[in-house]
């Protein structure tokens, strides 16, 4: 192998290693909680968008309808959601947050942002917009692929 494709997949693993690192951390944090990264998704996605069919869920967080399904359920038996049926076809079932949710939504987003404060805390203004502007690249990279 060339140098270059050797020094490209050294920092490719160093950054997996990094953001695996980060993910742990997060994960860590939520487990202090009764959610997991993915319930916390689900509440996030309701908090931003509002009601969502089951369906738009499964499509919007990328799951299977069944696992969106077993995931709404756990989170309608923790009363962090509320599950309706359309007055005009009984067939559509659409969730949204609970008042519990909403609580619930708006005291992690302020501990997620904490936690992120505290991160990047020793970081310049300068190189976090350059970190912004090379993770937004990556994120469009893989929205792409």
């Amino acid at each position: 192998m060339n140098k270059i494709v050797v020094d490209r997949n050294y920092y490719i693993e160093k950054l997996d290693h990094i953001f695996s690192r980060i993910a742990r951390r997060i994960r860590h944090r939520m487990s202090q909680e009764t959610l997991t990264l993915g319930q916390y998704s689900l509440l996030k996605l309701l908090f931003d968008s509002g009601p969502m069919t089951v369906g738009d869920v499964a499509d919007q967080l990328e799951l299977s309808l069944a696992g969106a399904s077993a995931m709404i359920d756990r989170l309608v038996n923790q009363k962090f959601i509320v599950r309706s049926r359309s007055e005009s076809d009984r067939r559509v079932v659409s969730v949204q947050l609970s008042p519990m949710g909403q609580v619930q939504v708006d005291n992690l987003q302020l501990q997620r942002k904490e936690f992120l404060n505290h991160i990047f805390a020793h970081i310049s203004e300068e190189d976090l917009k350059t970190l912004l502007t090379l993770m937004e690249r990556v994120a469009e990279s893989g929205e792409r692929g």
